[in-house]
């Protein structure tokens, strides 16, 4: 097997600190695959989806794909980082890549309704369609999937938990 094909059938991964506690990020083909917040079963579950999906090997260690997504983690939470620029894979289907690439459009420090992102996708009705293609967001914080809230204006529904919701929208000053 080549190195090419070996790269394809291992899923990298590491831990970062964070004020919400530690995150786990994965990697495959240079591109970041999860983001999740560490504890419980979600992140862990996260990790086994994607390896399982891709035919993948679980391997720890801190490529420079990793260490470039630790860094502007960092930046985020320390208040110098507005917009991600990193490379990222996705894992959906063709609805929930095109709701995951409008959140990607939401800018820093505004939220939105879930009804209005599916209306940006030509699909205003589907309001409970993105809402559950937001709930399979794999790559947390990176993909914003914290700034979608009730059409009420209310918090809901976040894989991290409201509390770590709220946190993120009053650190980006969107609340």
């Amino acid at each position: 097997m080549t190195a090419a094909r070996n790269q394809d059938k291992v899923l990298n991964y590491t831990e970062i600190k964070s004020p919400l506690g530690g995150i786990i990020l994965g990697e495959r083909n240079g591109k970041i695959c999860m983001t999740d917040f560490k504890g419980g079963s979600r992140a862990k579950n996260a990790l086994k989806f994607l390896a399982k999906k891709h035919g993948a090997k679980l391997n720890r260690r801190e490529t420079p794909t990793l260490k470039n997504a630790k860094k502007q983690l960092s930046l985020y939470f320390s208040g110098k980082l507005s917009k991600f620029d990193l490379p990222l894979e996705y894992a959906g289907t063709g609805f929930q890549e095109t709701i995951w690439k409008q959140l990607m459009k939401i800018p820093f420090g505004r939220t939105v309704n879930y009804g209005a992102v599916a209306e940006k996708t030509g699909n205003p009705k589907a309001a409970r369609a993105a809402g559950a293609a937001i709930g399979k967001n794999r790559i947390s914080i990176i993909i914003p999937c914290h700034r979608v809230i009730g059409k009420n204006g209310s918090l809901t529904g976040f894989g991290g938990g409201l509390r770590k919701k709220e946190w993120l929208l009053k650190h980006e000053r969107a609340i």
